[in-house]
């Protein structure tokens, strides 16, 4: 199969680091008086941090914050420790306020995003690292990372047009950037554009023949057309052979091989990557196989675990339907 798909990293932060890294910048508000005061008592936050005296240093952020409404780092401190006392709701209007306050305050949107993930809100994640890094990006434009994070979580979130423009930046500032290639392939294989797919996986490995992703990939869109089908044998098996626990790169190669009709040894590599993915393009693979095999019985089966996984799969419902004796499950609707 192509490769998985690339998920953006998650760049959660641990809650140790969340308590240690605000230091005392707190924001220009109010009198004078007014901005010693809440800098007096965020002082003696940090010092009850250091004794490990929670309750006060709470305290103490409480007051800081009251005295400076438009103070930054106590809000992340009482944040921090809201997360802690499992009090995200909390933790969350407190870092809104502070994004609020100073919405280029890269940490404040990590912090958000760290809630967010863990309450399995991910889009909500996603749009606080897509802030970070666009303020990565505004701040160093000359620095590719950014863009090519910007580009992964783009791609993941299948927003294609917004991933190409993110890894075509990388590729103006260093043009033999073999991630940004690769990805750059996977986006246009996965909108259907496999000439210029091919175009970006050939150009990776022509700068970085080892890459065994883009071999993988490569292999995989020949088998899928039909064409260069030794060569697609050759790069899976490359592949393979570079990262052998690799469950996608044996699917690649199997499919390759029953393509040329080898179909007992496609099965025996197939069935390996059994051994090491779920996935219901693989069970698909396998069910092909057993029905160029006539085995019927065997081809049911597969095909009803590709449908376990993804019940919305057309194909895989219509090839049921044309085999005698494997009647789609209740749970399937078939799709006219």
């Amino acid at each position: 199969m192509l490769l998985y798909r690339r998920h953006f990293a998650v760049m959660a932060m641990a809650l140790s680091s969340l308590l240690a890294a605000a230091g005392p910048c707190l924001a220009s508000w109010g009198s004078l008086g007014a901005r010693s005061k809440a800098l007096a008592q965020y002082i003696l936050a940090v010092r009850d941090d250091m004794n490990d005296d929670a309750p006060q240093a709470i305290k103490e952020y409480q007051k800081a914050s009251r005295y400076d409404p438009l103070a930054v780092a106590p809000r992340l401190k009482l944040a921090a420790y809201d997360l802690q006392l499992n009090r995200p709701d909390k933790a969350i209007a407190q870092l809104k306020a502070a994004a609020r306050i100073s919405p280029q305050d890269s940490q404040t949107h990590f912090m958000l995003a760290y809630v967010y993930f863990y309450q399995h809100k991910y889009d909500l994640a996603a749009s606080q690292y897509e802030t970070i890094l666009k303020i990565a990006a505004h701040e160093d434009p000359a620095q590719p990372q950014a863009y090519l994070y910007l580009g992964e979580l783009y791609y993941a979130e299948q927003k294609y047009g917004a991933a190409i423009g993110q890894f075509s930046k990388v590729l103006t500032l260093e043009p033999h950037n073999t991630s940004a290639l690769y990805l750059l392939g996977c986006v246009y294989a996965d909108t259907n554009d496999n000439l210029k797919a091919i175009e970006m996986f050939r150009k990776a490995l022509r700068l970085e023949p080892g890459n065994s992703d883009a071999l993988n990939s490569l292999g995989y869109i020949y088998a899928q057309q039909g064409t260069h089908l030794k060569e697609a044998v050759r790069l899976t098996s490359q592949a393979v052979k570079d990262a052998p626990s690799n469950g996608a790169y044996y699917d690649s190669l199997g499919w390759a091989l029953y393509k040329e009709e080898k179909y007992p040894q496609a099965l025996a590599i197939l069935l390996k990557a059994e051994g090491l993915i779920e996935n219901e393009v693989l069970y698909e693979h396998i069910g092909d196989v057993y029905k160029a095999l006539r085995n019927d019985a065997m081809a049911c089966r597969y095909w009803r675990k590709s449908l376990g996984l993804d019940p919305d799969q057309v194909s895989v419902q219509r090839k049921i339907k044309e085999l005698r004796k494997c009647p789609i499950s209740q749970s399937f609707h078939l799709q006219k």
